[in-house]
């Protein structure tokens, strides 16, 4: 009876089908956890190098400015108030949106932001400029609303056109509730996309310049006398290759850093949120980045290639990059860095200027870096009947007329 009862492994349906959802529930939770731990293994530590500082923050990033590459990241994607550094992005709205030289009327409620000021007055009139100035160097709140007052109508409305920005820019993961990062239910961001922020405001050269500015007077009027303003950012001071961007503090965002710093033309930034030892933490990340990193960037001036045509009136045309090529490698690399240029196999005429003819390449070993157009540096017309019959007659006569030429003066040498 025993006997009977037993069932065949290879022929039990239900043990097949069982076991079968067993190992498929195992291989997705093991998956899963592999996922997750290279994901807190990537947002713990550095990207690239094993000798990464510690940083005492709670996340921090380090990026290239002109690649966006990321160097170091600890939990780059983690939302965090980011009380004043919000002002980078209120400043890059209103140099983007606003007229500079734009006087502007302090109203009763810029004037009575809590938090850190400039002094503003209800009635005061200030320049957008002067304005933008105050808001990066004294980190005033009464700028910040002014501001977006003046350009949106409410600081509410302005906060949105924030947000818009900071989505255009690829940072997904922030939203703004006011102009100036008083704490605020649902105002967030996080150290990856604020250095993405930053990183396309240092290549506005007005903002580029506020920013690295250690003092600047604010004009008086007449309601206020002129007030110096010193730039709250110390790593302006204490760290020679710092040239920005903007200090930030709340009780609920603790001490937070955006900083920038160039050396040898190498731009980067870092992000620091919660840090006991910002300026610390944030040294010792451009230090590194410097130390451990070069940018590699190949200009269009640098580049000469030519592309085939068939059927032009010339042969070839030059070619140029779309853009320059970049990017950014492990210091003892940079002599590995090739690169590799390819042409569309049939560029046929009529080309016009800047068609693309190809692409250029930049590897380090087998690893694409970077990949840009090749686009045509003028316009090469198709040849026409005409223009081969005048080729025709061209080399007829003038090329045999300078066969002949050089004939008679062989002769005159003899003779």
């Amino acid at each position: 009876m025993a006997e009977h009862l037993r069932i065949p492994f290879e022929n039990n349906w239900i043990t097949k089908n069982i076991l079968g959802w067993i190992m498929l529930s195992l291989r997705w939770v093991l998956k899963t956890g592999l996922i997750v731990l290279i994901a807190v293994m990537v947002g713990a530590g550095p990207v690239w190098a094993s000798n990464a500082p510690v940083v005492d923050g709670l996340a921090a990033v380090l990026m290239d400015v002109e690649t966006g590459e990321v160097l170091y990241a600890k939990n780059p994607h983690l939302r965090c108030p980011p009380a004043s550094t919000t002002k980078i992005v209120t400043a890059l709205l209103a140099l983007e949106r606003g007229e500079l030289d734009r006087v502007v009327t302090v109203s009763l409620t810029a004037a009575e932001q809590e938090g850190s000021s400039v002094w503003l007055m209800p009635g005061e009139e200030q320049r957008l400029r002067d304005l933008i100035y105050g808001l990066m160097l004294g980190s005033g709140n009464d700028a910040a609303t002014a501001i977006a007052e003046t350009l949106a109508g409410s600081e509410k409305k302005f906060a949105v056109e924030m947000t818009k920005l900071a989505r255009r820019l690829g940072a997904k993961n922030t939203r703004f509730r006011n102009a100036s990062g008083l704490p605020a239910a649902g105002h967030y961001t996080t150290a990856y996309d604020l250095a993405l922020i930053t990183c396309h405001a240092l290549k506005n050269p007005e903002f580029a310049m506020i920013v690295q500015t250690r003092n600047y007077t604010l004009p008086g009027n007449r309601l206020q006398k002129e007030r110096l303003l010193y730039n709250h950012n110390k790593l302006l001071w204490r760290y020679e290759y710092a040239d920005g961007v903007k200090t930030g503090y709340t009780r609920q965002a603790g001490s937070c850093l955006v900083a920038s710093a160039t050396k040898d033309g190498h731009r980067l930034v870092s992000v620091v949120f919660r840090s006991k030892h910002m300026y610390d933490d944030s040294q010792a990340l451009l230090e590194y980045g410097f130390d451990e990193f070069r940018l590699v960037k190949l200009t269009g001036e640098m580049f000469r290639e030519t592309a085939p045509v068939q059927a032009g009136v010339t042969p070839s045309v030059a070619a140029i990059p779309g853009r320059d090529i970049m990017a950014v490698v492990p210091a003892d690399a940079v002599g590995k860095v090739r690169v590799k240029t390819m042409f569309k196999p049939e560029v046929e005429a009529p080309v016009t200027c800047l068609e693309e003819v190809g692409q250029v390449q930049l590897y380090l070993g087998d690893k694409l870096l970077d990949a840009v157009p090749l686009l045509a540096a003028e316009a090469v017309p198709r040849r026409t009947f005409l223009f081969n019959v005048i080729s025709w007659f061209r080399r007829l006569f003038v090329d045999k007329s300078r066969y002949i030429q050089r004939f008679f003066r062989a002769g005159s040498r003899l003779g």
